[in-house]
């Protein structure tokens, strides 16, 4: 089963160095275990999102990979600008995919 929605995201990272390198990374603030992918009318902080990208290596403090991460290409290099290190954003228009829906009978 699929369905449009929007999560919200932490912005933990701009990549803003040439006009290929326009990336958005954040970190999940709800629904961690869900699955979904980008459309073309998906946007985050209502700009255009080209693609989602592999997610970067991180690590927590104490040596752990971080799992918690997304990688979004923006279309444009410009839109990087309205993006801060902290800032809560919606990723809006994305396709959440299901692959078992479980019901709970008492």
């Amino acid at each position: 089963m699929e369905f449009l929605t929007a999560i919200e995201v932490e912005v933990e990272l701009i990549i803003h160095n040439s006009r290929h390198l326009r990336n958005i990374v954040v970190k999940r603030l709800e629904l961690p275990g869900f699955s979904f992918r980008v459309t073309p009318d998906s946007t985050i902080g209502g700009c255009p999102i080209e693609a989602l990208d592999i997610p970067p290596r991180a690590i927590h403090p104490d040596g752990s990979p971080r799992y918690d991460l997304l990688n979004f290409r923006l279309r444009t290099n410009l839109d990087c600008s309205h993006f801060q290190r902290g800032q809560k954003v919606l990723v809006d228009r994305i396709i959440a995919v299901c692959d078992t829906l479980t019901t709970k009978i008492n």
